[in-house]
């Protein structure tokens, strides 16, 4: 996908930071394991759009991490076709889990990739999350092109 790329942590900060923590500086969105893990993100017009991290827990576990898009960006299908794209691509590498610690409110958005609740909810930051995974072998969306 031309529009989906590796970014640094540097192009993912100022979205992670809109989007997700408002209230905090660019510098308190900076999470430790940032250093190991892989940031992705979706251009448009030489803009990061949506992006998220991926941090390599265990050999064949992966975390997907602080998943922002752009509010005007919402709901047009841009995050879907990021986080497709990056859970198909960890499906090619043989990873065999991702799990990710949802916002309660995003939910229902895991849940159509067939994420499934897989721990108790807990707060961070006033925010309550709720841990979910799944397990690649069983992924199998495939998207439409908005391109």
């Amino acid at each position: 996908m031309k529009n989906i790329k590796p970014i640094s942590l540097e192009d993912c900060l100022p979205l992670r930071q809109k989007v997700l923590w408002p209230s905090l500086t660019v510098e308190e969105c900076i999470d430790p394991e940032d250093q190991y893990s892989k940031h992705v993100g979706y251009i448009l017009d030489n803009q990061v759009i949506s992006c998220f991290s991926i941090y390599p827990k265990l050999q064949n576990n992966y975390q997907i991490r602080k998943f922002a898009t752009s509010p005007s960006f919402q709901r047009k299908g841009i995050g879907t076709k990021l986080f497709t794209t990056v859970l198909n691509d960890l499906k090619q590498k043989k990873i065999e889990f991702v799990t990710l610690n949802a916002r309660i409110t995003a939910v229902e958005f895991y849940k159509k990739f067939d994420f499934y609740l897989s721990g108790k909810k807990f707060i961070k930051k006033n925010i309550p999350f709720i841990p979910m995974q799944i397990a690649l072998k069983d992924f199998n969306f495939k998207y439409n092109s908005i391109e």
